[in-house]
């Protein structure tokens, strides 16, 4: 993981060099190359092994279960060391030692919900450690004597449950891409001979942002 990440600011270093190279020297000779090496740097020189969840395997994680023989092609097309670099950093967070089962929780996550991109997959995250939070919480209220103290932890564990319900209904505004679903009904009333009326209800859906 120290290697990607120095490449990546080594990379960052060299664009820096270049911007500094352009803007100050009338002839940038040095612009060109310092740009060259900094493609060169986040260039990868073979695709990323990828596991379950869409993201970066590496032996010393663990929960990630077996590589995929198939790479997802988030990763696969175009992918560079920065791509790389966070799909680690986001297991590295999932693996801190306060999220006891939150590796095997956020990766499961990700693969039920079929994560599509790194924003998805983020959020896959996010709802497994929000799941875990609020169940301990919930779980040391259960077991708390105290009453005022068991209804504090309750009342926590309550709005972690509701981060991870929001969480869900995020997910699906994003992938409805933001449209809601209006229905208008009309009553049509219709006068037939004799003088008596037909009322009938007529539903249309209608779609709008």
């Amino acid at each position: 993981m120290k290697r990607h990440q120095s490449l990546t600011h080594m990379a960052q270093d060299k664009v820096r060099d270049a911007h500094v190279e352009r803007r100050d020297k009338p002839t940038p000779a040095l612009a060109d190359l310092f740009e060259r090496e900094a493609r060169d740097l986040l260039a990868l020189q073979h695709p990323p092994d990828i596991g379950p969840g869409g993201e970066v395997v590496r032996e010393q994680v663990m929960g990630l279960g077996p590589r995929r023989a198939v790479v997802r092609d988030t990763l696969l097309e175009g992918a560079d060391r920065i791509a790389e670099d966070a799909s680690i950093a986001r297991v590295d967070l999932l693996a801190l030692p306060g999220f006891t089962g939150t590796v095997a929780a956020g990766i499961d996550a990700s693969e039920s919900i079929g994560a599509a991109n790194s924003a998805e997959k983020m959020l896959a995250h996010q709802l497994a450690a929000a799941h875990e939070a609020g169940l301990r919480f919930l779980d040391r209220a259960l077991r708390h004597d105290d009453t005022v103290e068991a209804a504090r932890l309750a009342n926590t564990a309550a709005r972690l449950i509701t981060v991870f319900q929001d969480g869900m209904t995020t997910l699906q505004r994003i992938r409805a891409g933001g449209a809601q679903t209006v229905v208008v009904q009309h009553q049509h009333v219709n006068v037939e001979s004799g003088g008596q009326a037909v009322v009938a209800n007529v539903t249309r859906g209608r779609k709008g942002r």
